[in-house]
């Protein structure tokens, strides 16, 4: 019989399930933002190696992760994934997000709009 994630022994919040994820944070035993802590800390240890990030904002993700395990405390989560950390794989560079790269990639990209949203708010890429 195959084990789940919750059978086995996890050593890291980041290795857990959204399954998991949302019933450790009904159950209260952990938050959203503790689980942010635990990516934000292995983001650090492999980004510097993989370099697979392009608009990686820590802030923005600790706000983020703060409100939502506010609504959690409150038992009034605002969706199925609220507090469920996740990164956005694309091919191009979205309008509003501004060019990290350097030249001559940095030649192609987009002018930065002025219009950012908000941290945490995903945008579909047109």
């Amino acid at each position: 019989m195959h084990e789940t994630a919750s059978q086995e022994a996890i050593t890291s919040l980041h290795d857990l399930s959204a399954i998991d994820l949302i019933a450790g944070f009904r159950a209260k035993q952990f938050s959203p933002s503790e689980v942010l802590e635990d990516v934000l800390t292995h983001v650090a240890a492999w980004e510097p190696h993989i370099k697979a990030l392009y608009a990686y904002d820590p802030d923005g993700a600790r706000m983020v992760a703060a409100a939502s395990t506010e609504r959690w405390n409150k038992g009034e989560p605002m969706g199925a994934l609220d507090g469920v950390p996740v990164t956005i794989r694309t091919m191009s560079q979205p309008r509003a997000s501004r060019c990290r790269l350097a030249p001559p990639a940095s030649s192609w990209c987009p002018r930065p709009s002025t219009r950012r949203p908000p941290p945490g708010c995903v945008k579909p890429v047109p």
